[in-house]
């Protein structure tokens, strides 16, 4: 399923809502404000129709010719909105503006207002019935009067509406960073640190998760204590009834007479071996798992102990075995044991999967990066991708635990190093290169 972010999802939310909310508002002001335009504009018809009828009617009593039509020239050029005619009950036009036009206006003489073809028309009586004035104003006046005030509102709220969105951005950041922040304290913690969170600003609503992951990591550290006391317990309880084991079957093998039990024996023997090899094991496992001590305070002469284990396994017969080490000794703040744990399994592992004939290769940088190469067959992708786990074996022909790699990964996150795979090696196109970054001052 995918992801959405929460900051995009409450960003774009608020946006709708607050421009929702501005539509809305808006709305409700064009109709208020369409309203309030029309009462205003029809006081101002009635009020200028009641001016003018007096004067109209002055200026018709006062003519030679009462019923004949007279246009009112105008006093200078300009556009003008309002019109109107004098009637009398007969519906005929007296008098009229210079721009009145007799299709606008109303044949009806009633008092009172009426919108026709796009114009509101406001007509009232005189002398008893006798005249009637009406006054027109085009439609479009009052419309374009109503666009105009929105516009003149809608502007400052388009730029107002970008601004909204800004620090809508910038406030759902500030509230979503302690998120991101718990998130990246989690990300963390491991098998090596399991220790609660206390996160800071956190909102009050993710109280309850993180209490909830807390708790949760706490029983994760308690089942991982108690595996590892059981897997060095074990291992450890082991290695006293092993080796009496091996003593008698070694004996035994030395001093039978008959032959097949001196091969069961033997057999014996080699079984033995490997019991005991796997408590060791699982002994250096629960050592690596259990990241504390792993680092120290005074630094560690690492070149020297790369070459103490290098020695043991040419005093074992494996001559073909090349060091490279740098001009200074390496020194570094980690536990002797971890390191040789560390390099004795790289080693190991290399003298068990390389090619008998070819040498094992072994550098160690004044940059603390350790490489270990072997010559073999190359493997898959997939086998690269799983040799770290545990009991896991690229190849069933080759004795061994799976547990060696295993191991050196725990110790190399234990030490806040870098491990990296390759097959085939650097500079070749078959073997097997383990590289390890090792932490240095």
């Amino acid at each position: 399923m995918k992801s959405i972010s929460l900051q995009k999802q409450l960003v774009l939310r608020l946006l709708v809502v607050v421009t929702c909310l501005w539509v809305l508002g808006l709305s409700i002001a064009t109709i208020q404000l369409h309203k309030e335009l029309n009462k205003t504009f029809d006081s101002a018809l009635q009020e200028t129709a009641e001016r003018i009828l007096p004067l109209a009617l002055v200026e018709i009593y006062n003519r030679e010719e009462s019923k004949l039509l007279q246009h009112l020239p105008a006093l200078g050029a300009h556009k003008e909105r309002l019109t109107y005619q004098v009637r009398n009950a007969s519906n005929q036009v007296l008098l009229q503006s210079h721009t009145a036009q007799q299709h606008k206006f109303s044949l009806a003489l009633r008092d009172g207002f009426e919108s026709q073809d796009g114009f509101r028309i406001f007509t009232v009586s005189a002398v008893q019935g006798t005249y009637f004035i009406q006054v027109a104003e085009p439609l479009s006046h009052r419309q374009e009067a109503v666009l105009h005030t929105l516009l003149i509102m809608t502007i400052p709220l388009l730029v107002l509406l970008p601004m909204c969105l800004l620090m809508a951005v910038f406030l759902v950041r500030q509230v979503i960073n302690p998120i991101k922040q718990y998130g990246k304290q989690l990300a963390l913690r491991g098998a090596g640190d399991l220790t609660p969170i206390v996160p800071e600003h956190l909102p009050l609503e993710l109280e309850p998760m993180t209490q909830a992951v807390n708790q949760l990591m706490l029983r994760v550290q308690t089942a991982l204590k108690t595996e590892r006391h059981f897997t060095a317990n074990a291992a450890h309880e082991l290695r006293t009834p092993l080796a009496t084991m091996m003593a008698q079957t070694q004996r035994l093998e030395k001093t039978s007479s008959d032959e097949a039990s001196r091969l069961k024996a033997a057999q014996l023997v080699i079984t033995l071996n490997h019991l005991v090899s796997l408590s060791d094991k699982l002994l250096q496992l629960a050592k690596a798992d259990d990241s504390s001590g792993l680092l120290t305070d005074k630094p560690q002469n690492l070149s020297a102990l790369l070459v103490l284990i290098v020695d043991e396994y040419l005093r074992s017969g494996r001559l073909n075995i090349s060091m490279q080490l740098p001009e200074q000794a390496l020194m570094a703040c980690i536990d002797a044991d971890a390191f040789y744990i560390l390099a004795k399994n790289l080693i190991e592992n290399a003298v068990k999967h390389g090619d008998t004939n070819e040498p094992i290769h072994i550098q160690l940088s004044d940059m603390g990066e350790l490489r270990v190469v072997n010559a073999c067959d190359s493997l898959t992708a997939e086998q690269l991708k799983r040799l770290h786990e545990r009991f896991f074996r690229a190849s069933s022909s080759t004795s061994g635990s799976g547990l060696g790699l295993a191991i050196v990964e725990a110790l190399v996150k234990g030490i806040g190093g870098q491990m990296t795979f390759l097959s085939p090696a650097s500079d070749s196109t078959r073997g097997f290169e383990a590289v390890i970054q090792l932490p240095v001052q």
